[in-house]
């Protein structure tokens, strides 16, 4: 289990970085249980991210981001990794 968090909040850490070099600020919720692992803002972009390494949300996880993504009006990623690469879905 310990092997898991740590390999998940490494890969969690990896997307906040590519976000940040790409000129977003980006707040991480580790640990939180919230529908989205990054909030990633630049100037009138909001993205919602939830990193999954192997690129599947559950029902509810799914659901809990629609609603936000509709209530907020902003965009929903999920981020999962193809051998080293970094693969983006948006919902």
């Amino acid at each position: 289990m310990k092997y898991k968090y740590q390999a998940g909040a490494t890969f969690e850490r990896r997307v906040k970085s590519y976000f940040e070099s790409n000129d977003y600020v980006v707040f991480r919720s580790a640990g939180s249980r919230s529908p989205a692992d990054l909030i990633c803002l630049k100037a009138g972009e909001v993205i919602l991210v939830q990193c999954k390494i192997s690129g599947r949300l559950t029902p509810l996880e799914k659901q809990k981001l629609m609603i936000l993504k509709d209530e907020l009006n902003c965009q929903v990623a999920i981020f999962s990794r193809n051998g080293r690469e970094l693969v983006r879905e948006d919902l």
